[in-house]
């Protein structure tokens, strides 16, 4: 028990320890993955880990409660974030674009996109485009009666996440529209995606404070919704096999 005692006292020693363990996994998986895959599709799958990392990261540490001396730590670490996660994710996607892949990379690249890729990019905006929506109706609507339990900034962020992933999702939902055009479009989606997910947030906690409660629910409700509709259409899947 020792070891956990020590472990929780180094945790709390700093209320930046969590972020910098994050930010110590995130380069561990990145640098597996590029070293388990020295392929193009390992340095694109190390930009995505890295890329995501760092904004997740990033938003842990801007939800945070720090005095003055805690936010100029902050911008230090979030300093050091950006400029290693973020510098190994652009290193590693220049060097994915520069080489190019051999033919039998670029079929199975191409095959997995068309198959997996664009499926799940489908289910992701869709959830977060729906989600988005009734988050911002439910928003709207107390606004317009003066009874307001989010800010405008925050309103307009969800109505930006509402029409970014239905553009992402009009793009998913059409492979045809990607033809000879699929790890672009994908890096193109991975793009659109973590630059949604940002302002998702930011709009959802304008209506923590207010409706936890209401948030809470409806997201439960449309993760199981999500989570039956993709079983039902495996079992169709499976069924039509």
């Amino acid at each position: 028990m020792w070891l956990f005692d020590v472990f929780a006292w180094l945790y709390n020693l700093s209320p930046f320890t969590g972020a910098l363990l994050m930010w110590f996994a995130v380069l561990v998986a990145t640098a597996s993955l590029t070293m388990r895959f020295e392929s193009n599709r390992g340095k694109l799958w190390g930009f995505v880990v890295s890329a995501s990392g760092a904004v997740i990261i990033l938003l842990y540490l801007e939800s945070l409660n720090l005095d003055d001396d805690g936010k100029a730590l902050k911008a230090v670490v979030s300093n050091l974030v950006v400029m290693t996660l973020g510098g190994l994710g652009s290193g590693l996607l220049a060097v994915a674009i520069s080489q190019g892949p051999d033919e039998a990379e670029d079929t199975q690249a191409r095959t997995f996109i068309r198959e997996r890729l664009l499926n799940i990019f489908e289910y992701a905006f869709f959830f977060i485009g729906a989600c988005a929506f009734v988050l911002f109706v439910t928003s709207l609507l107390p606004a317009l009666l003066q009874k307001p339990v989010a800010t405008e900034h925050e309103i307009a962020s969800l109505l930006v996440v509402f029409l970014g992933a239905g553009l992402g999702y009009a793009i998913a939902a059409g492979p045809r529209r990607l033809k000879n055009w699929e790890q672009l479009g994908a890096g193109m989606l991975v793009v659109l995606l973590l630059f949604l997910l940002p302002v998702y947030v930011q709009g959802l906690l304008g209506l923590w404070n207010g409706a936890r409660t209401a948030v809470l629910s409806f997201h439960a409700v449309a993760v199981l919704a999500l989570a039956w509709t993709v079983w039902r259409q495996r079992i169709n899947a499976r069924d039509a096999k």
